[in-house]
């Protein structure tokens, strides 16, 4: 096997891996005998089953895991002699492998490589940071908040909704007996309108409303509407209630009580110092995104051409599967997308930018991501979704996602050193 290196730009290089016939003959008739000890096929004995036989069942699998392991051997050399530095997943397409005239073959793997730059100073950034205040508003509001949302329902009196009510209902949206767009079980409540209904309106059909009430509201689709023809057109809000509900607010004797205080004094303390440690989690959020743009800025790198369009198709189908969704055409999905072109692609060579910047910081740094890192992530995505730390861990592996977990993990430790090394001037 010989493998050897093209280089397409300074981030880019074509792999060659070219395979004689007599080698790959040898490799795939070991695969074969290998398979033929280890395979249970009916009719025979372990270890005895004819080539032929493995041939007809395994044959054209057998052959293309010999080829791609002799591809792989040949990567591995090539990114070991030469002391390259891959990113991304090697890139090869239908062309790629071509079978040779003595029985071997030739296969051309695209790799994009980590560009070439001095890591220049990151310690020692400076930028200014807001001052963290809380006010005796901002206190009433959060408790009234968490009063609201620890409100337990109960069914309506005759009166019907109350302005605090909630309901369980169907909305629909319609343009004269068409139906544009219909939502069950939504929770729908006279203090929250729908978008583009009157407000005035549909507080006056909500407060006082029973279960099987069926109210119309006027409703003008929003300039954001996601059937684009509807946009700006009248049309009618049905809302069916199934259910009403009034909501029971818990006392401050209640709240008190909840958060472990001892008294109303403590309770406004405890609920000041939460907003506090909320905004100064948001100010310290700006103050590491505002050094990283400066750490961006200080650094000039080619970056990998290859890998920037990979990113930015990704970023594109991924547009175009929410625009499906959502019901827009197919000529308006391309013209959305062309009209993001220059967009989507500065924000793929940002990120890239960003991500092996952070990386250098964090290796230079030695910052590591360890086992009790995502064990805490994991706990902290169980609290926030209401559900236990075995699902969420659950759900990650089988989405294969534990890999992107660590890389957002290693981005706040090496973003939280860039802020505790700064100079940070409190305006």
């Amino acid at each position: 096997m010989e493998a050897t290196l093209e280089n397409i730009d300074s981030c880019e290089v074509l792999v060659t891996v070219t395979v004689p016939g007599d080698e790959y003959k040898t490799e795939l008739d070991s695969n074969f005998k290998r398979l033929s000890q280890t395979v249970n096929m009916k009719g025979f004995r372990p270890g005895k089953v004819p080539k032929s036989v493995i041939e007809k069942h395994h044959g054209e699998e057998l052959r293309r895991d010999t080829k791609q392991q002799f591809v792989q051997q040949g990567l591995q050399k090539v990114v070991t002699d030469e002391e390259l530095r891959p990113v991304g997943q090697p890139r090869m397409d239908a062309e790629s492998l071509t079978d040779a005239e003595d029985g071997g073959f030739i296969c051309k793997v695209e790799l994009s490589l980590r560009p070439a730059y001095e890591l220049g100073e990151y310690k020692g950034l400076t930028a200014e940071s807001e001052k963290v205040e809380v006010t005796d508003t901002e206190v009433d509001e959060a408790i009234e908040n968490v009063r609201t949302q620890q409100g337990r329902p109960e069914p309506v009196s005759e009166d019907g909704l109350k302005e605090n009510g909630m309901a369980m209902a169907r909305l629909e949206l319609l343009e004269g007996e068409n139906s544009i767009m219909a939502r069950d079980g939504m929770r729908l409540s006279p203090m929250s309108t729908p978008p583009g209904v009157d407000e005035e309106a549909y507080k006056a059909a909500m407060i006082g409303a029973k279960e099987g009430a069926e109210l119309e509201i006027p409703v003008t689709f929003p300039e954001d509407f996601h059937v684009e023809e509807m946009r700006g057109k009248a049309g009618t809000c049905k809302i069916s209630i199934a259910q009403a509900f009034d909501m029971v607010m818990p006392t401050n004797e209640e709240l008190i009580k909840m958060v472990g205080a001892e008294d109303e004094a403590g309770l406004m303390q405890r609920v000041r110092e939460d907003i506090e440690k909320a905004k100064q989690h948001q100010a310290n959020m700006k103050v590491e995104l505002a050094l990283l743009e400066t750490l961006i800025a200080s650094h000039d790198m080619q970056l990998p051409s290859r890998l920037i369009e990979d990113q930015i198709n990704n970023r594109k189908n991924a547009a175009a599967q929410q625009m499906m969704q959502e019901g827009v055409s197919e000529a308006d999905i391309e013209g959305k997308l062309a009209e993001q072109e220059d967009a989507i692609r500065t924000e793929a060579e940002h990120n890239t930018k960003a991500l092996f910047l952070l990386e250098d910081v964090a290796q230079a740094e030695e910052l590591q991501v360890q086992n009790e890192d995502v064990a805490q992530k994991f706990q902290e995505i169980a609290q926030r979704n209401q559900t236990s730390v075995e699902e969420v861990q659950k759900y990650y592996q089988e989405q294969n996602l534990i890999q992107q977990l660590a890389m957002e993990i290693l981005e706040i430790k090496v973003r939280t050193f860039l802020r505790e090394n700064a100079t940070i001037t409190v305006a």
